[in-house]
């Protein structure tokens, strides 16, 4: 993988946030294995977290920046907030709106600011398929990823000639334990709407071909990308079909629950 000025290999240094997560752990893992050195972060200590980081806090995310000038960044923090939009918490939805959007925006600036610099390096910015398309039932969760689709755009531009790319990943519903905690929430039936949610190690395997070219934008898996975008493009379709894709998605939750019974189980 080869970036503007930033090549990504032995030498290399990445930090990851969120790395205490499913998808997080998977990332960083693919990372090493183009043999970067990779800082894994999280807001809670964890076995194989390196340090203890609040995405929330711009101050703590400058500073690491500072300290480890990495080649690659990777905001990947996120939590999911599943509610109806009228019964969430004003708590919930300001954590929400803090750690996926301004969590972004944060850990972006404070990457940006070391490596346009030094003239080179990666920004790689966790989004969802829910950035595309009306997400019931996740609403200020799809509004800080839509967000997040758009900032990164908006920033690619900004930092053009500086040698420092911006990328934004938009995968479907993960089976990591986000979701995990989320499957029996009426609320989060359209995550699981899909013919089947997505594997970590697969996301974080695109990943690694997003940050290997130039593509701003990459949505997985194909055929739901297509879907996403035409619903984006015209949200009455969404609207109209929600009933549909609600009773589908918790048709898949249930065969979802019996796998986690099973893992859990099996002791996984």
């Amino acid at each position: 993988m080869s970036g503007h000025r930033a090549r990504l290999g032995p030498g290399a240094v990445a930090v990851v946030t969120g790395a205490a997560g499913g998808l997080g752990q998977a990332l960083s893992r693919a990372l090493e294995g183009h043999g970067v050195k990779v800082v894994r972060t999280d807001v809670r200590g964890a076995p194989g977290v390196d340090r203890v980081l609040d995405v929330t806090d711009p101050a703590a995310l400058r500073e690491l920046a500072a300290e480890l000038v990495p080649q690659v960044w990777v905001n990947n923090a996120g939590i999911l907030g599943a509610a109806d939009a009228l019964g969430q918490s004003d708590e919930e939805i300001r954590r929400v709106v803090e750690v996926n959007l301004l969590g972004v925006v944060h850990g972006s600036r404070a990457a940006a600011g070391v490596m346009v610099d030094r003239g080179g390096g990666v920004i790689l910015n966790i989004g969802s398929l829910a950035a595309w398309n009306p997400t019931p039932g996740l609403a200020i969760y799809s509004a800080t990823k839509h967000a997040v689709r758009a900032y990164s755009g908006a920033l690619a531009a900004e930092l053009a000639g500086t040698g420092v790319r911006v990328q934004c990943l938009c995968p479907d519903g993960i089976w990591t334990p986000m979701l995990q905690s989320a499957v029996g929430l009426d609320s989060a039936a359209m995550p699981f709407s899909g013919r089947r949610l997505l594997e970590p190690g697969e996301v974080a395997d695109e990943a690694m071909r997003l940050l290997a070219g130039r593509r701003l934008v990459r949505s997985l898996p194909p055929g739901r990308a297509v879907l996403a975008k035409l619903s984006g493009l015209w949200p009455a379709l969404g609207v109209a079909s929600r009933n549909a894709t609600e009773r589908q998605g918790r048709r898949h939750q249930a065969r979802y629950r019996e796998r986690l019974d099973a893992e859990e189980r099996a002791g996984r």
